[in-house]
């Protein structure tokens, strides 16, 4: 079987909406999937992706891609998430799941935290709301969340490759670099293939040929590009080794995020 890459495209409110087309054309030509993840709250001027960019929204389910949500605010979830309490992070997660649905027809069952910021009552959540699935870490393979000894049943895909602007801090380098150096990291696939993030207007950003080349270097390279709904598919949850999670950092990016940390109870079944 070939060796997989999960695009996770983060579409955080209205003014992202506009790439759609051009990203799902894109998508279409290089035969990748992708799964979309989406900020539905209004922007600073009241602009509501769910009532004022609806059909370019619709496009992407129907053009078969997978879709989640992104929180309800990213910019407030990125500045409040790691020390918010539960009754705010589960109003979150209700004004983010009732867009949705009011949206797309059907509940959620992918969720992704912006910025991979969280604490333990938004990965409680992620286990008591039902989703299938969920992106809020960063990573080196799909495992089941273990926050200060509490299982979250709730598998995570954490993202395992540096993003085009993680890249840019770190070397000092533009985009055509950056490509080169994510071809570099998936020259060898590993066993549980890759997560890549970005966001939809830096795939078509100014140079759009960039995420074009390295899209075709991925399928050159022998891998299927797919959605994290497919990605998961590959594994069975009760399989899937238990892992903590950490804050920590990663190079290029400012702040501390959610990592998967060691697995769980491992010192204790390999002491020292």
């Amino acid at each position: 079987m070939k060796p997989t890459i999960a695009l996770r495209i983060e579409v955080p409110g209205y003014r992202a909406c506009a790439t759609l087309p051009a990203l799902i054309a894109l998508l279409q030509s290089q035969e990748a999937g992708a799964s979309f993840l989406f900020g539905l709250s209004n922007d600073w001027l009241g602009r509501s992706p769910a009532r004022h960019a609806r059909s370019l929204l619709e496009q992407v389910p129907a053009a078969g891609f997978d879709t989640g949500i992104f929180g309800w605010q990213p910019s407030q979830w990125l500045k409040r998430a790691a020390a918010a309490p539960a009754v705010w992070v589960s109003e979150q997660f209700a004004q983010a799941r009732a867009a949705f649905e009011k949206t797309f027809g059907c509940a959620p069952q992918l969720t992704a935290a912006p910025g991979w910021q969280g604490n333990p009552h938004a990965l409680r959540l992620t286990q008591r709301l039902g989703f299938a699935r969920a992106s809020d870490t960063r990573g080196r393979h799909p495992f089941i969340p273990v926050w200060n000894g509490e299982i979250v049943r709730c598998p995570q895909i954490p993202v395992t490759l540096p993003t085009f602007d993680e890249l840019a801090v770190a070397s000092g380098k533009g985009m055509a670099d950056a490509v080169d150096a994510l071809l570099a990291l998936t020259a060898q696939p590993p066993r549980f293939g890759h997560v890549f993030n970005l966001t939809a207007s830096r795939a078509l950003g100014k140079a759009p040929q960039h995420f074009q080349r390295l899209l075709a270097g991925w399928r050159s390279q022998g891998y299927r590009i797919v959605s994290l709904d497919v990605f998961a598919a590959g594994f069975v949850i009760d399989q899937l080794p238990r892992h903590e999670i950490i804050f920590g950092t990663v190079p290029g990016h400012s702040r501390p995020v959610l990592l998967q940390g060691d697995e769980f109870l491992s010192e204790w079944r390999t002491p020292q």
